[in-house]
């Protein structure tokens, strides 16, 4: 991203600063869950499955067992009847006169109690079928069969065939019963154990979701941590928290412990760099002049020594910049968020301790409500460099705005000055150079640079142009929000 210049009508417009807490909602998209995507979700929509599954089954269960039984005690009912006409039988020899020995629910029409008695090609029914008929074949002696089949009226009937020896020879014995009361009863029963199910499911699923939402609680403590975080009030999270998420917490802060000390041992890397090459830069510096002056004569410009001073120059300056970058970014925590209030004040007096031999006013405006959830080092960094470069080339006043910006899309930083500024055609030059830090001194390149590098790290931009306000030069960078959806 190279330079661009700004009109003069954008000078000193706001942004929304951007949170910690949007690139933390993040997160679960890019592990594959979607804002409905929830554990609590996922539990609750697993067990509710599971349930209803095993209601539903018990249930089936249920009902197979119950009409088994009502069937086998159907069938013991039917079996005394036919041991009874059997016997019957037996004794007087004659079906018709001994079924006038059963039970007189035989005898009255569409009782729902019925027989039929196969002897030699002839079929006897009981007088409760009426003109009905069932539909009976002859059954081999010592056979038993048993089926469901419709009766008079559609009575729903269960039928006992039994094959049987007398002394008139081969005998087929078939009692049926209407189970129509039975059945009734049974629906009833189904009925209500349906309701109860129904029920019985609804109220494990709100006691499992109470019950998950109290356990969930536990995790109260780590958002806390993370809230702290983002303010800069901890470096690491709770480990007070359940075992299954504890090894995930311990993981992060083993991360967050290596991120805080690398980034600090690169910020002070080049401190210490500048600190170590000073003193043999000033002892070169004191020894070029001394030859310079030892010398009888004036030595030309592309003289080897004047060349040597020049260069010696450039990295003393470049040494004394990386030194006040040091001063500036402190020793806070990494990651640590950007409090205006707190920290304008303090980067005011430390510009204008540095330039104590100029007459500096630094305005510094906070249009911000708050903290920016923004690296604070970072932060300081660009407004550092920018406000040194204003103060390096002001005639007298500086002025630094914060502010959101028009759309609320993020944080818009304006730093001004009275100097000279740059017109149409250096500021094309400016916005066509990319040369490293270290190839930019001359000029505003150097600090514009430094902040250039950390505003694209953002996916922000610099640009520049000349203030209304002042009359001198504009930088603006823009550091927009990530999207949040």
């Amino acid at each position: 991203m190279s330079f661009r210049p700004v009109p003069e009508a954008l000078a000193g417009e706001g942004a929304e600063p951007q949170t910690l807490r949007r690139r933390l909602a993040a997160v679960p998209r890019r592990l594959g869950f979607t804002p409905g995507d929830s554990l609590e979700n996922r539990l609750s929509l697993g067990l509710g499955l599971s349930l209803a599954l095993l209601i539903g089954a018990a249930w089936w269960l249920g009902h197979a067992a119950l009409h088994r039984t009502t069937d086998a005690y159907v069938l013991s009912r039917l079996e005394h009847d036919t041991q009874a006409l059997l016997g019957r039988l037996e004794h007087i020899g004659d079906v018709e006169r001994a079924a006038h020995h059963l039970l007189p629910v035989y005898r009255q029409p569409f009782s729902g109690h019925y027989f039929k008695v196969l002897t030699h090609g002839d079929a006897v029914r009981s007088r409760s079928l009426w003109d009905q008929d069932l539909d009976v074949a002859p059954v081999s002696v010592g056979e038993v069969r048993t089926w469901h089949t419709d009766g008079p009226a559609k009575q729903p009937l269960l039928v006992r065939a039994a094959g049987y020896r007398v002394a008139q020879g081969p005998v087929t014995i078939a009692v049926a019963e209407d189970l129509s009361a039975l059945l009734g009863t049974l629906r009833g029963y189904e009925r209500m154990f349906a309701v109860l199910a129904v029920v019985g499911l609804l109220a494990m699923l709100v006691l499992q979701r109470l019950i998950l939402r109290r356990s969930f609680r536990r995790l109260v403590p780590v958002y806390d941590d993370i809230d702290a975080l983002e303010r800069g009030a901890t470096s690491r999270l709770t480990e007070q928290v359940p075992a299954e998420i504890l090894p995930l917490v311990r993981k992060l802060n083993g991360l967050l412990a290596v991120y805080e000390q690398r980034l600090t041992r690169s910020r002070n890397a080049a401190g210490n760099l500048a600190h170590a090459l000073k003193g043999p830069l000033s002892l070169m510096r004191q020894r070029l002049q001394a030859l310079t002056d030892a010398g009888a004569e004036p030595e030309p410009a592309d003289s080897p020594r004047r060349v040597c001073a020049a260069e010696v120059e450039r990295i003393t300056a470049l040494v004394e910049r990386e030194l006040k970058r040091a001063r500036i970014a402190g020793r806070a925590r990494a990651g640590s968020v950007f409090d205006p209030e707190r920290e304008l004040p303090d980067l005011k007096r430390l510009l204008l301790a540095m330039y104590r031999h100029k007459t500096l006013a630094i305005d510094c405006r906070n249009q911000l409500a708050g903290p920016v959830a923004l690296d604070r080092e970072d932060l300081l960094e660009i407004l550092g460099t920018l406000l040194d470069n204003a103060c390096k080339w002001a005639e007298g006043q500086v002025r630094c705005t914060l502010a959101p910006a028009d759309a609320g899309t993020g944080l818009r930083m304006v730093v001004e000055d009275d100097g000279p500024g740059c017109d149409a055609a250096e500021l094309a030059r400016i916005a066509r150079r990319g040369e490293r830090l270290d190839e930019q001194v001359d000029g505003h390149g150097l600090g514009l640079a430094i902040a250039r590098e950390i505003a694209e790290s953002y996916g922000g931009s610099l640009r520049l142009g000349r203030s209304v306000g002042l009359g001198g030069f504009l930088a603006r960078v823009d550091l927009p929000t990530p999207a949040s959806g």
